[in-house]
This record gives C-alpha cells, structure tokens and sequence, in this order.
C-alpha cells in the first residue's frame, strides 16, 4: 500500500514525470479529481491510458484511481490546452521537489564569491561541529592571517558553535536567521552583501594555535534567542520568493567576497531538512559529510548522497565522507563494508578514467574518547592538538587552496622534458636486464646493508630469500663483479675501512636466461684462480656444475645422495682432487684465505626438468639451504660461506612443513620492496638520467616523505592538477604495482619508469612541471601487467595454469568484481593465488589487483576500480 491520499497521488505523478507523453501540458490534483490540460491534436486515449497504467498499476482503471488506503476514487478529466498552459516545473534545492536531473541540463557557473565547504550528518553526536572547527584550526595554523575564513553556524535547530561561543555572541551584530530574512525580503545585490558583511567584520571567534591566536569572521544562528523560537524566513520562504534558486549559497559565497575570506565553512542541521538542502543540492558547494558506524548514521548518509546523485550533475564531485567513532576493535572488512555503501554514490560520479584512491574522499577517524565530553570553543580547540582527527584535516587544509608557484620558478622546456624522458628510458631499459652502469652506482637496500652489517667482519653462510624479479640476480651481478667479500662491503658502506682479509666471492651456479652475465662470472672466477695461484679454474665450470646438476636430477636421487652431489660440485670448483669441505677448508687455511659461494638460478633447474622429477628438484634444494650450510658452519676452521639467492615460493615448496621456521633465520636479509624502498628505487633510477633528481637529498637515508616530495618532480604531486580529484601520485603508482599482499618487485618499478617515459613521450607534453604525464602514466600500466603476466607464464608454471582460467573466461564476463558462480577454480587454487597475493575476497566477491588485471583482460564495474587501488595502496 502506497496511496494513502490525495497528495500522494500528487507525488507520484511528479515523481514520474518523464513518463509523460508529451501531449500532457500540465497535471493539478485535487482531493476528489485529477485534471490533466493537454494538447488534443497530439494527445490518444491509448497512450493517457497506458502512462497512468504504468504510474499507477492497478490502481488506476476506467478513468479513475483508486485510493488504497480508504478505497475513495479519483476521476481523471481531461481539459483542452495548448503551449502557452505548458507547465514546467521549477527545480529547486529543496527535498521536497521531487525530480530526477536532466542530463541534458547546463553546468551552472562557478560560485559567484568564496568556495564554500558544507559539513553535513544524518544525525547529531558524531563529530559534524568538531570536525568542522579541526579544518579552521589546521587553516589557522598553517596559514596563519594568510587565510580569512567565514565560518557560519547554519544548523538552526541546534546550534553548536553559537552555543559554544554564547557569550561572546550574545551581542553579535547580525546573526545567519537575520540573512535569512534580508534575502526573503531584499533585492539581492552585492550592495546587500556589503552591507552585510560591515557588520560581520564586528563579529570574530579567536582560533589559538601553536604559534599565535588567529581571528576568523563568525556568523551565528541567532543574535537573542528569541529568534530560533519562531523562524519566519526559513530556506523555502526565501527560495519561493526569490527567481534565482540557489539564492542562498550564491549570496554566501558573495558575502564571503566582500569580507575577502577565502573560503566560507558552513555548519549545517543534521538529517533530511530543507534548511539544509540549499548546500546539499547545489553541486558547487563541497560537501563534508560526517558519519559514525552506527546504521542509523550510515543508512541516513547513504539515504542523502543517493539523492544528490540523483538530482545533481557531479552533485557529488567534491564531497568527502568521514567515518567517525571507529571502535578500535572493528574488524577490517566491517569498516571496509561500511565504506563500501558510503563510497557507491561518489563513486557512480567517477569517470573511469579518473585514477583516484578512496583516501582522497572517504577518511576515517577512530573512536576518541578525549573528544566526547568536550565544553566552550577554547577547550575544543586545545584537545585537538595531537589528534587523528587534527591529522586529517592538516591533509585537507595542506591541499584545500591552489598552489601559486614563486615567482623565481620556471616550467621545464619541451626539450628538457624530452631529453630526460629519452635518458629514463634507456637507463630503466639497462636495469631491467640487471646490466646497470656500473657496480659502483648500486643502490643499496635495506636487505643488503642488513647482510653486510651482520657479515662486515665474518663470512656469510646465509640464504636471500625474495620473490620473483625482486633483485636476486641483480646482487648476484654485484658481487660477482666486486670478486672479494671486502670490496663488496665497501661498496655498500662508503664507511667501511676494507681490511686485510681478503675473502674470495666464486660462482657455483648462476642464472641461465641472462646472458651477459656470462662474462662477469668468467672475470671473477679468473680473479680467484689467480689469487689462488696454484689452481687452474675452468671459466665454463658454472655452466657445466648446471648441466650436471639437470642430469642428476634427472635421475631422481635420494635425498642424503645430494649432500655429497653439492659438495663435490664446490671443492672440485677449486682442486679436482678434493672430495668433501674439510679439505678445501684446511687448504683456505693454509693460503690464509677466506671464500664465499654464489648460488643463483635454482628456479632455472626447476624449469628445465621434467615434472616426475620435482621431488628430486626439492631434495636438492632443501639440501643445499639445510645441510650444505649446517656442513660450513660446523667446519675446523671457518674459511667457506655461501649466499644462495632463492625464490620465495619456490623455497617453500622445497622446505615443506618446517618453512616458517627456516624463513625465519633469514627474514633480516628477504628481499622486500616495502613502498619507501620502491621509491627510493625509482629516484635512484630517475637520478642516473638527471642529476637534479640527487641534489641535496641522501637517497639511501631519506624518509618516504622526503622521496615522494623529491619525486613529484618526476610525476606530480597529484596525477593531474594539484586540486583535482586525482589520487597522490606517489601513492597511486606505487598501489597499482602492488598485489594484495602488499608486495612489489624492483623488475616492475624499473619496467614502469621505461613505458612511462615511452608513453609520456608519445603523450601532449600538457604539464610542464614534470616530467612524467599523467596520460603516460596510464598508459604505461597495461604494458607493465602484460610483461608482469608473460614473467608469470615463464617463471610460476603453475600460478599460470590457474590465472590462464581467466583469461579463457568469456569477454562478456571479465567483469570486478567476480562472484563464485563466475570462477572455475578450486578452493586450493584460489588459496593459491590469494597467498601469492593475485587475488582478494571481500563480502564473496573476487577482485585481481591491477598488475595482472590489465594482461587478463578485465574491466570494472561501476565504482569498483576506486575501492581495488585504495586496497593495494594500503
């Protein structure tokens, strides 16, 4: 049951406007009948029959409709009219105007004066008031009287900050419900406006911050109380009389010109009220809407934004929506869920090419219990200091005014710009291949210096664990050309004084798919046997330690055989008369040397073999990281170690069972790109083909703060105009990357800085204060995910054959999220890929993170692609 009265048929007919044949000039309802003027030369029976059939249902028959409620019938008559009785309804700012936006409709200008920031919540209690008073205090802070704000307690029914302030605005000149009523019965002009505004340059709130006290222009609800006792001239009264609709945020915003602040904060009354529907449906206005957890407040927010969506064009292009009051105990996906029906109506408005993270328009504030008892305006603002909700609004208030450039700054040349992106690409193109410049330009990271910390005076007998691309190869490369222990040191500490010692690197097993590296591993290998002096080192002994180690896995050996196996490929590296590790250890004594072995290329072994033979592939593998180092480690006289560089994944599918604990051992030395050290890699890169990008900054010592203010000369602080919607730069970049584990590897750092300097090239060089392209940078990602996915086919057989599902899926549905009945896998499979972090489940529903996304051929639904980067760039 729907129709209760009269005026709910009236409703109904304006909701369903657009179904209106266009013969229909104008609809009046009465309480007994329904007059409907319409064009008779264009009007049928058939089709008057057929639209009140569609609004109605069954309600509406034999020219009448029937209310539900008392069974009453209202006649349908039909009256003769022509153009001049065409009706068209007037589209107010008002909840009560009931209409769907024409798409057709044009923009409206831009605000006539100061931009306006709304704050706006379903109900009261859930920090609006608080939040709002945070903003101007971070703008005080941070600007100082730099910044002029006008801030207006707007929330007639419960005035918050007049009440907070009572004293001081007991005697206020002029009050909000005073504007209300010059606009209901006033020409609107900017002479009103500066006349209005003498009087509010008399009316101030004292903001304390750090440094000094820093006055902002106020306007209260009320100048005496008796005026919100009976309010004559509220919002509809002014609108009614007034022929523009969006009288009352235009004069705001004139008003806050006259005054010469730059920015009005409007404090508005909470729920669905048209005393705030003037901010709310006027898309220029930017909307802060402040939420807790509770459902109330979350379907009321919902509730509201839908209805913006629905009546105002890009109504919600600047909204923000902060979810407060979090219990420190709510459980990720709940909040992620909450989020997720915050989010729907933001993002419905994005276009999809619009590379943006949640984070930039729905923040979240965790429960404080500092800030619920709160008193008077001056101890609202001393609690704040130090809080999240503090840190918050210093993110906004850092971003809220366009950016002027100093005077002295110049746009980088077209020139300069091509020159760069030219060197980008070719020094990008050397370090994908683990080729480099040169030894002595290497980028230290975290694992590295951890080794040569721990081994600075002793030798390393250690396995570096890290995931496919994630530099192995590239350290193997390191130190193969380093050829001792001590230089290699030295290299990654400039500190380190190289000492007398003299420890000899030698490669036992190294990669088979770069061949360059050939002539690096031939260099060393010559360096020890020259040391040695009385061995005679076969150059080709890494390639043939690889063809036996094929051959003997071909056979299936037990696992106590390959203890032996591996160290008689090491002692007969040195002298083929050796036969086990104590000999070549005493022998080392007795030349008052030292040596290290490289292992690198296990994963190769495992590719080349057959796969009946993986059980023996495992034994080999967890014979060398288990007994092989426990063998050295237990050796009279200490003169043997070994680094064995070793996939991750492919570790643990040798190890077993006990892996956590084996990994564990080692944790300090895996490879990990953790965000700080991707960019810190992608400004070591970007330094070798521009100088600039080094200058007075310590790449292998500054914060991730310092590397990404560093780097938006590379791409820009945002990924467009600094006060666009698009995400930070930094973060965005550095999430698409990401799989849902959280984990990046250097191979596509490097591989995304060449395409996107190609594609940037490619590109309408339209930003001269960078030297990356937004549009380069989109483009480079699909080039990232299909070389990412071609590595995969290569190097995980067996994540392949799992993501090869996807890809054979029909192209109507490579739609995200994926629900289960869409996916053909297992639950082991898709264990699978969640462990290697190539896929994420959230409320039954699949999602693939960017990275492989692209290479499978998959596209979002509507407001998905948002909420996917905002979970890698976690």
């Amino acid at each position: 049951m729907h129709l209760f009265t009269w005026y709910d048929v009236e409703q109904d007919l304006k909701r369903n406007r657009k179904l209106w044949p266009k013969s229909w000039n104008r609809v009046d309802v009465y309480n007994d009948e329904i007059v409907i003027n319409v064009d008779v030369k264009n009007n049928t029976k058939a089709e008057n029959e057929k639209t009140l059939k569609k609004i109605f249902g069954n309600c509406y028959s034999d020219g009448c409709v029937q209310i539900e409620f008392d069974k009453n019938r209202m006649d349908v008559i039909y009256e003769e009219g022509d153009e001049e009785d065409r009706m068209i309804p007037a589209q107010t700012p008002l909840f009560r105007d009931i209409y769907v936006r024409d798409e057709n409709e044009t923009k409206r200008a831009r605000l006539p004066g100061a931009p306006i920031i709304a704050f706006h919540s379903y109900k009261g209690g859930v920090g609006r008031t608080l939040s709002l008073i945070s903003l101007a205090k971070e703008i005080s802070g941070m600007y100082e009287d730099k910044k002029r704000l006008l801030i207006i307690d707007a929330d007639v029914e419960a005035p918050g900050l007049t009440w907070m302030l009572n004293k001081e605005q007991e005697n206020a000149p002029i009050s909000y419900l005073d504007i209300l009523s010059l606009m209901h019965f006033s020409d609107i002009n900017y002479e009103l406006a500066e006349n209005v505004a003498k009087l509010i340059r008399k009316s101030n709130l004292v903001i304390e911050t750090e440094r000094l006290e820093i006055e902002q222009y106020f306007l209260p609800v009320y100048r005496k109380k008796e005026q919100v006792m009976n309010i004559f001239s509220n919002t509809e009264r002014v609108i009614d009389v007034q022929d523009n609709k969006y009288v009352i945020t235009e004069f705001l915003s004139t008003l806050g010109a006259a005054l010469k602040a730059d920015l009005v904060l409007v404090d508005l009354r909470a729920g669905i009220t048209e005393f705030s529907a003037p901010f709310l449906f006027d898309s220029r206005v930017q909307k802060y809407f402040i939420s807790s957890t509770s459902l109330q407040s979350i379907k009321g927010i919902q509730q509201i934004l839908e209805e913006i969506h629905e009546r105002e064009d890009l109504g919600l292009q600047n909204a923000r929506v902060l979810l407060t009051m979090i219990p420190p105990e709510m459980e990720e996906q709940t909040i992620q869920r909450l989020e997720d029906r915050l989010a729907e109506s933001i993002e419905k408005e994005m276009d999809a090419d619009v590379m943006s993270l949640r984070e930039n328009y729905l923040l979240r504030i965790p429960f404080d219990s500092s800030l619920i008892s709160l008193g008077n305006f001056e101890e609202i603002c001393a609690v704040l200091r130090g809080r999240k909700l503090s840190d918050v609004m210093r993110g906004i208030a850092e971003n809220l005014f366009e950016q002027k450039e100093p005077e002295d700054s110049s746009e980088l040349s077209v020139q300069e710009i091509k020159r760069t992106l030219d060197r980008l690409s070719a020094v990008a193109e050397s370090e994908i291949t683990a080729e480099g410049n040169s030894s002595s330009n290497m980028l230290s990271t975290t694992s590295i210096r951890e080794i040569v910390k721990d081994y600075k005076d002793t030798i390393p007998q250690i396995v570096v664990l890290g995931a496919k691309g994630s530099g192995k190869t590239y350290i193997y490369k390191q130190l193969a050309e380093k050829k001792t222990w001590e230089d290699f040191v030295c290299l990654v500490d400039k500190h380190s004084e190289k000492s007398e010692q003299e420890t000899l690197l030698v490669p036992l097993l190294s990669t088979v798919n770069i061949r360059y590296i050939n002539k690096i591993v031939q260099d060393c290998i010559q360096y020890t046997s020259n040391v040695l002096g009385d061995v005679d080192m076969d150059f080709n002994t890494v390639h043939e330690n690889y063809d036996m180690l094929v051959e003997f896995l071909q056979k299936g050996l037990q696992p106590a055989e390959w203890g032996k196996i591996w160290q008689r490929l090491m002692v007969q590296m040195i002298k083929d008369d050796f036969t086990n590790l104590e000999e070549l250890d005493e022998y080392l004594e007795e030349k008052k040397k030292k040596i290290v072995f490289l292992v690198d290329g296990l994963e190769d072994l495992y590719t080349d073999i057959q796969d009946k033979n993986q059980e023996s592939w495992k034994n080999a593998v967890r014979s060398l990281c288990r007994n092989v180092i426990n063998i050295l480690r237990n050796l009279k006289f200490g003169n043997i170690g070994i680094i064995i560089f070793a996939r991750k994944d492919m570790a643990e599918e040798a190890i077993g069972m006990n892996f956590e604990q084996f990994k564990n051992q080692y944790s300090r030395y895996e490879l990990k790109w953790t965000p700080t050290e991707a960019l810190r890699l992608a400004l070591w890169i970007t330094s070798q083909a521009n100088a600039a990008f080094r200058e007075n900054i310590d790449i292998l010592k500054s914060t991730r703060e310092a590397l990404e203010e560093r780097l938006e000369l590379l791409w820009g602080k945002k990924l467009g105009n600094r006060d666009s919607r698009e995400a930070v730069s930094s973060r965005w970049i550095i999430g698409v990357l990401s799989d849902f584990t959280g984990q990046l590897q250097a191979r596509d750092i490097v591989r995304f800085l060449k395409f996107a300097a190609n594609t940037s090239l490619e590109s309408k060089l339209n930003y001269r204060d960078r030297y990356l392209m937004p549009a380069g940078i989109r483009k480079a990602i699909p080039e990232c995910s299909k070389d990412k996915f071609k590595e995969i086919k290569e190097e995980m057989k067996t994540i392949y054959k799992i993501l090869k599902k996807f890809e054979d899926m029909d192209e109507g549905n490579k739609r995200l999220p994926l629900t289960l009945d869409k996916i053909s896998l297992t639950g082991e499979e898709i264990a699978r890929l969640e462990s290697q972090g190539y896929m994420a489940i959230l409320e039954k529903k699949y999602y693939l993170p960017e990275i492989i996304r692209f290479a499978l051929g998959f596209t979002y639904e509507k407001g998905a692609r948002p909420k996917v980067l905002s979970l890698l760039a976690k």
